[in-house]
């Protein structure tokens, strides 16, 4: 039965094609036994036989929850707090100051693939900390339903937080019975999270006027490719405020796309700012 589930090669293509269309986001054949396996969890839970039955139900959107459900399969997730730790000391001791000094009242970032909130309360700390004087809003996007989900709830493991400063811990985390710890709703003010497709960003409703002074992207252009990389990467120009910066993930650069962007080089850090 294992066998007769094998996708094919042309039945690849067709998915890798669909999910291409739909999110942006391109898996190359060397990817196909990742898709494979996923897809394949899909099709049992529904109960089906084949991928062809599966392909039919996706594109003609008989089941407009499946989509999501697949998005939430094949997108990788894990992550922590203070990831890229360099990256985080240039934003606090010079991208913020910056900021500030140039006459900002409210610092607004972006966290687009901000996963289960990691990213995003990451930041809400720093600036509690490091800038109590300056209000701030922070908004994660993320096309995983469920991850969203997560990270409005706040739940993490200890491993999750190994990075999080001992004081940090203490003051914005709560144990659970489980384990786990749990950031304090008290500190969640400023921190809002909304589910959405990447390729979608600059034409949706609720964020089509929005500027942000700072956007990090950081680890989800690498599974796109460089036409769709380069869309996402001209909506962010239009999207960062005037000399606004972007933040890749510390192994990415904007190297095969064009864009307005000055590179500024930190200790172990790149970041790139509006021009």
């Amino acid at each position: 039965m294992a066998e007769e589930r094998k996708l094919t090669n042309a039945e690849f293509i067709d998915l890798q094609d669909f999910i291409y269309k739909k999110s942006g986001m391109f898996f190359p054949l060397s990817r196909k036994n990742f898709i494979e396996q996923k897809v394949l969890k899909r099709i049992e839970s529904l109960e089906y036989k084949n991928f062809s039955d599966y392909l039919a139900i996706l594109k003609k959107e008989l089941y407009q929850t499946e989509i999501i459900n697949l998005f939430n399969e094949i997108t990788v997730n894990e992550t922590f707090f203070f990831r890229d730790q360099p990256q985080f000391e240039a934003l606090e001791k010079h991208i913020i100051p910056r900021l500030a000094a140039s006459g900002r009242k409210n610092i607004t970032i972006l966290s687009a693939g901000c996963s289960s909130g990691e990213e995003p309360y990451t930041l809400a700390m720093i600036l509690r900390e490091k800038f109590p004087y300056l209000p701030f809003t922070i908004c994660g996007i993320d096309i995983s339903d469920q991850v969203i989900a997560k990270a409005d709830w706040a739940e993490y493991t200890r491993y999750a937080v190994r990075h999080v400063p001992p004081d940090y811990l203490k003051k914005y985390f709560i144990p659970l019975e489980n384990g786990n710890l749990k950031f304090r709703d008290e500190f969640k003010t400023g921190i809002s999270f909304k589910k959405m497709n990447l390729m979608e960003f600059g034409a949706s409703p609720g964020l089509k006027s929005k500027r942000y002074d700072v956007i990090f992207c950081r680890y989800v252009l690498i599974y796109f490719d460089r036409v769709s990389k380069q869309r996402v990467i001209d909506t962010f120009h239009e999207k960062i405020a005037e000399n606004g910066y972007l933040i890749l993930g510390n192994s990415e650069s904007l190297s095969s796309v064009l864009g307005n962007f000055k590179i500024l080089h930190f200790p172990s850090a790149i970041i790139y700012r509006r021009t």
